[in-house]
């Protein structure tokens, strides 16, 4: 902190900085919910500590923003390494307007399986938007950007989609993230995947009779059977713990819908579902013979990180 006010105090524009100091690290969720309640302005964006911007990033979200007024805007973005070379795994859109009214966005997503990239940097928020929906994350949460994404995603009524790049993410494989992905889940961070996955399930109960609730309910068990390979091939989860967070993970836990939209994605949902319904020993073992011949990665192709 010496340093970011020694910077405040240097810039010609230092008194317009604002610094909410919490006196002891509460974590990035307990940070981004301190900044949607204290926040005296109209817009919010946020950004992790060691990504870089372009220049003009903040000007040209705000200025889409005016041009189309919308509940956020989300720019494209690459990745790169700590020496500056482009690192695989960026998110690049096409100049998009989505702004149909209710669910507008939840149907672009989820409906029609578009991507809207996973994170909660990079894109320009409507900071009343946040409030009236009451979109926070979960405080003590490490993983916190899949829980506040979504209920953007659900709640976002209008968006803007840009094909600009305004940040550069910077793959640094020392960090907290890239050290974890490495070792495999801890009983941590399966817990915070876990509990964001019934989080998800119990927040969809009211849209059951959307036609996206197909996309809904694929997502979630794509993303389930996701983390349950994760658990299943981790070296750090004792045995008993394991055996409660796969047990959690391959059980359905939001309802089925009031009526069934035939759809892509109820074509693409069926063998989840005949999965699901089988005897929990034989997803388990069905999920270790998956762990087994390497499929993590042919499934996180489906995925959106």
């Amino acid at each position: 902190m010496d340093i970011v006010r020694r910077v405040v105090g240097e810039h010609p524009r230092g008194s317009a900085v604002r610094i909410i100091d919490q006196v002891v690290n509460q974590g990035t969720g307990a940070a981004r919910n301190a900044i949607v309640e204290k926040a005296t302005g109209e817009y919010l964006f946020t950004m992790d500590c060691d990504d870089v911007l372009i220049p003009e990033c903040i000007e040209l979200l705000y200025n889409k923003m005016q041009e189309h007024p919308v509940d956020f805007v989300a720019a494209s973005f690459v990745r790169r390494d700590l020496e500056g070379k482009v690192y695989p795994g960026g998110c690049r859109y096409a100049d998009t307007l989505i702004a149909d009214g209710d669910y507008a966005v939840a149907k672009y997503r989820y409906g029609r399986g578009q991507n809207i990239f996973v994170a909660t940097w990079n894109k320009l928020y409507r900071t009343e938007f946040l409030r009236k929906n009451e979109v926070r994350c979960i405080p003590h949460y490490l993983i916190d950007d899949p829980w506040f994404t979504y209920q953007v995603i659900l709640r976002a009524r209008s968006c803007r989609l840009l094909p600009d790049c305004t940040l550069f993410f910077t793959y640094n494989p020392q960090s907290v993230t890239s050290v974890k992905e490495r070792q495999g889940y801890s009983e941590f961070l399966a817990e915070q995947y876990i509990g964001t996955q019934l989080l998800k399930s119990g927040y969809i109960h009211s849209l059951t009779g959307e036609p996206f609730y197909n996309g809904l309910m694929l997502d979630i068990l794509k993303m389930s059977l996701y983390h349950a390979n994760r658990v299943y091939a981790s070296a750090c989860i004792s045995p008993e713990k394991k055996r409660q967070y796969l047990e959690n993970l391959l059980s359905r836990h939001f309802s089925y819908p009031s009526h069934w939209h035939l759809d892509k994605n109820l074509m693409k949902l069926l063998p989840f579902l005949l999965f699901y319904m089988m005897p929990m020993a034989a997803k388990k073992w069905m999920v270790g013979f998956m762990v087994n011949i390497n499929l993590k990665d042919k499934v996180k192709r489906w995925l959106h990180f």
